[in-house]
């Protein structure tokens, strides 16, 4: 179910209009709603109390931000709440013998989970989830890496520890990297082979090949090239370790095939939360499978270790790395967009972002009808002129309520009066055309082009910075 627009008078300011955050909630009823709002006044609450107040000037935008925004149980844990379960900014406070102005950045501790996280102007994390910002990381190159980077080399290391590269593995074995179009796949492939590994970056995303390529992958496979026989409980062994941020089948097939004494790092579930294999892989080849969890198991002293080595990291992505600048208002788009499996790489959250608009295209006209598919389409050039930071947008108006599907990805309800806008930068590097259907069931066949009542799109070319 797609979150609905926050009304803004259900909540309160502590400080004005100035300071303000994406906020998700739960009704009585189990309807989730979540937008731009100013601040709650339970911001300030004794749940809260115990964390200095930081400036908030980045967040990393991840996939359990992503699931948070969609008000997944699981994760969004209390109500309203401000995702973001990572930030970076400046101490109001002090904190932990960290003087008022001190660069920090704080991961984990019920950050966007049980307490307000980095999606805001200001935030107030535990104390204990707060360390000094590596001085060679800018705010936003901090987040870029964020607990997306802490979790790659939490697995890179788990999977050293429990079986050493010497161990069950020949020279030159491949080490495999699941769901590497991701925020953590590619900053695991980075990492990978900054230590001399043979990757191999499994994605159904073509578009990353090239990005993927330049952060070390040796090879990029589809998952359809990695499936084991669905008859058999072992493959060849073929993996002398495995970076899995997908979960579900692919998860399964990687431990059917990876080497004797080698072992899987376990990171997400987009593909899955059930893992259906036998026993076969552990008892007759002896395989690990290990659990990363960023958000709860490293201590601070862990923490203060990892970040040192993400701003070493750092050189290595900064010009490859893809990573898109969001806005507090473009928050609900990403999600979904996230969700759906429709993005690439890392984002990044400016609470107090601007987005200066280049310039825009009105799509109202020159869309086609196609019946067979109850559909329009729309196609055009990929615009010119971009700059590193710019993004393309889609940008919607319309007249009257309506629920739409736009190039498979169903968009978050359009009500009258509320722009709604969702970035479209990877839909121009996959296919240049818009395909938009109508979800009301009923809805006559299409046979001219769009109807006035479904509104007015824009194209916009716009450039996300920090404020401030």
């Amino acid at each position: 179910m797609n979150p609905q627009p926050m009304p803004p008078q259900r909540v309160q300011s502590i400080d004005g209009d100035a300071e303000t955050c994406w906020l998700v909630a739960r009704d009585a009823a189990g309807a989730v709603s979540g937008g731009v709002a100013p601040l709650p006044a339970a911001f300030a609450a004794a749940s809260d109390a115990d964390g200095p107040l930081v400036r908030v000037e980045a967040a990393g935008f991840n996939y359990k931000d992503a699931l948070a925004c969609a008000g997944h149980p699981g994760v969004a844990r209390v109500s309203p709440l401000v995702p973001g379960i990572d930030l970076a900014g400046t101490l109001l406070e002090p904190a932990g013998g960290l003087p008022i102005g001190a660069a920090v950045v704080a991961t984990g501790h019920g950050l966007g989970e049980t307490r307000h996280g980095g999606f805001a102007t200001l935030a107030r994390p535990p104390a204990a989830a707060i360390l000094p910002r590596p001085p060679e990381l800018s705010a936003v190159e901090s987040m870029a890496l964020g607990t997306a980077g802490l979790t790659a080399l939490l697995a890179v290391d788990r999977l050293d520890d429990v079986a050493p590269v010497a161990h069950g593995s020949a020279t030159g074995a491949e080490w495999l990297v699941t769901g590497a179009s991701g925020g953590v796949g590619m900053l695991a492939v980075a990492a990978l082979a900054a230590r001399g590994r043979r990757v191999v970056a499994c994605t159904r995303k073509t578009t990353a090949t090239s990005a993927l390529a330049a952060l070390g992958a040796e090879s990029v496979v589809h998952p359809q090239a990695i499936r084991g026989d669905a008859g058999k409980s072992l493959s060849r062994g073929r993996w002398a370790g495995v970076i899995d941020t997908v979960g579900g089948a692919i998860l399964a097939d990687a431990l059917k095939a990876t080497l004797p004494g080698c072992a899987v790092a376990a990171i997400g579930m987009a593909a899955g939360h059930e893992l259906v294999t036998t026993v076969h892989p552990f008892i007759l080849r002896g395989v690990t499978l290990c659990g990363i969890d960023a958000a709860t198991l490293p201590t601070p002293a862990e923490r203060a270790t990892l970040w040192p080595r993400l701003a070493e990291l750092w050189p290595r992505v900064r010009e490859l790395l893809p990573v898109s600048h969001v806005g507090l208002e473009e928050v609900g788009g990403w999600a979904a967009g996230l969700l759906a499996g429709s993005v690439i790489a890392r984002a990044v959250v400016l609470p107090r972002a601007r987005a200066a608009r280049r310039h825009a295209i009105n799509l109202s006209n020159a869309w086609e009808a196609v019946p067979e598919e109850m559909a329009w389409r729309r196609r055009f050039g990929r615009p010119t002129g971009l700059e590193p930071g710019d993004a393309v947008r889609l940008v919607w108006e319309t007249p009257a309520a309506a629920a739409l599907v736009l190039n498979g990805l169903a968009l978050p309800r359009l009500d009258p009066g509320r722009p709604w806008c969702q970035r479209v930068t990877h839909l121009l590097q996959e296919r240049n055309e818009l395909l938009l259907t109508a979800a009301t069931p009923g809805t006559d066949a299409p046979s001219v082009g769009l109807p006035a009542s479904l509104g007015r799109p824009l194209l916009e070319i716009v450039a996300v910075r920090a404020d401030g």
